[in-house]
């Protein structure tokens, strides 16, 4: 029995067509470059990432029975036209942003368990004083061998988001499941239904820095937020606190967080984006206290987000015919 006709409209790699393939029903068929062939016609099932379908087209279409948008490339059909027609819309959600939002959780996660200075130590054979190797079981272990002065869980700390959109919204999901007290800032705030539905709270910019352990952002650079994380804004932090960025370098001072670093007022930074990728050879990042890097690693490869959005929509397909999976 041949399986569901699947036109796709965009150009896409050998390798991201082959994964939308890979997840259909068996027997199916995968039409490429279908609007401009003219075989869209055809198709039972359409999968759309950049390009939207106007009311007209989807009215040509008298096979279709639904369409699969992916929600990074922000394509759209009328959710109306398409219920009149008998055909049914499904969006499917990109692995780019929890990606980035995952990141940033690891680095707050880090920062709190003071990963880079245990494993430092760890790595330098630092063992305290008076304590010999044994082997160990349930009851007899040895505990911080290497004699961290402080490591703390998240569970009730006050973690700050700086705005709150694509990613900002999964790490804050992420964040209220570790039982964080999650607050956060944005340009137009959510409704109380909103925040309820998040499990987030709202302050300003200001009071957001001055009550969070930590704080995250995750909004856009402009030339409006150049540098909106300098010495003022590090000093409103309690003393102790942490900052993470995996947004964009150019939304903080470097030379301020070193400073903060250095001084010991904020207990340690993690970077993910900075104003020169990748940083320079004799940049004093490379040298700054309790600062944790990765290179602008956040987010999946460009190629293979793409190939999972393909997989994630025939995956709706398949489920859409019945077929388990």
């Amino acid at each position: 029995m041949s399986g569901p006709t699947v036109a796709i409209v965009e150009e896409f790699t050998s390798a991201q067509v082959a994964a939308l393939q890979h997840a259909l029903p068996e027997g199916a068929t995968v039409l490429t470059d279908a609007l401009a062939s003219g075989t869209i016609g055809q198709a039972d099932y359409v999968v759309l990432r950049e390009t939207s379908l106007d009311d007209g087209q989807l009215a040509g279409l008298s096979s279709l029975r639904g369409v699969v948008t992916i929600d990074s490339g922000g394509a759209t059909v009328s959710p109306e036209v398409c219920a009149s027609l008998g055909v049914w819309t499904e969006g499917v959600v990109s692995p780019g942003p929890t990606s980035v939002a995952e990141h940033a959780v690891m680095m707050i996660l880090a920062l709190f368990k003071r990963l880079p200075t245990g494993y430092q130590r760890l790595m330098d054979g630092v063992i305290v004083e008076g304590m010999e190797p044994f082997v160990t079981d349930q009851i007899n272990y040895s505990y911080n061998w290497v004699g961290l002065e402080l490591f703390e869980a998240v569970l009730g700390k006050t973690v700050g988001l700086v705005g709150v959109g694509g990613i900002g919204r999964v790490a804050a999901k992420l964040l209220v499941a570790f039982g964080c007290d999650v607050v956060y800032y944005k340009r137009n705030r959510f409704s109380p239904q909103e925040e309820a539905e998040l499990g987030i709270r709202y302050l300003p910019f200001d009071e957001l820095l001055a009550e969070s352990h930590c704080v995250s952002l995750h909004n856009k650079f402009t030339p409006e937020t150049e540098k909106m994380m300098g010495a003022r804004e590090f000093a409103l932090m309690p003393e102790g606190s942490f900052f993470v960025n995996t947004a964009r370098g150019r939304l903080v001072d470097e030379d301020a967080l070193m400073a903060a670093l250095h001084s010991g007022h904020l207990a340690g930074a993690a970077l993910d984006v900075f104003w020169w990728e990748p940083i320079l050879p004799d940049s004093p990042l490379r040298d700054t206290p309790n600062l944790l890097m990765t290179p602008h690693t956040a987010g999946t490869p460009a190629g293979d987000t793409v190939a999972l959005e393909m997989g994630s929509a025939g995956r709706v397909i398949r489920r859409r015919n019945g077929v388990p999976g």
